[in-house]
């Protein structure tokens, strides 16, 4: 199927181990939740997909106050890998609910986000379970880490039961696509 590339011609997507991120075909291959699952019928992970370690200080190997930078890390391993200009997008859940409630450390979405933008990539933040509110103490997931997002998904307590969805994105973010 059809994928996003930048101007520049980058295409990797980089996701995070148990992502969730839907269930549409346009979607699943961003999912490792579903791509890993036996049920995915051995598609497995597709070759413009890269899946770093979930930011995870209950199960994961990182802990402490350094936590943050170190899941960093491997996103930024996946960025230099690529070389400039070769990655399209980083996706993340602001909380990970599908993954087991993960909350990223301090620091983390901000030394991701610099690395995938220094690889010409976008950020984008799927806000569609953990958005409006759902937090408690700020209106999106991602504010509690102090960054601002190139396009942010949202979703499900937006329509009330209703199956209404949608995008918003900076101007960074739309014109990436343009």
């Amino acid at each position: 199927p059809p994928r996003a590339k930048t101007p520049g011609g980058g295409s990797r997507c980089l996701v995070v181990e148990h992502a969730y991120h839907g269930h549409t075909s346009a979607v699943i291959g961003l999912s490792p939740y579903k791509f890993d699952h036996r049920s995915f019928g051995g598609r497995g992970q597709p070759e413009w997909v890269t899946k770093c370690p979930a930011p995870d200080l209950f199960r994961g190997p990182h802990r402490g106050a350094d936590a943050g930078r170190r899941y960093a890390e491997a996103v930024a391993e996946a960025c230099a890998a690529e070389g400039e200009g070769g990655v399209c997008a980083f996706f993340i859940e602001s909380g990970m609910s599908v993954a087991g409630v993960l909350l990223p450390p301090a620091g983390y979405l901000a030394s991701c986000y610099e690395a995938v933008r220094a690889a010409g990539g976008v950020c984008v933040a799927d806000e569609v379970q953990t958005g409006l509110g759902r937090f408690g103490t700020c209106w999106w997931g991602f504010e509690q880490q102090g960054v601002v997002p190139d396009i942010v998904t949202m979703g499900k307590p937006m329509g009330n039961g209703m199956p209404l969805a949608a995008v918003v994105a900076t101007r960074r973010g739309s014109d990436a696509f343009a």
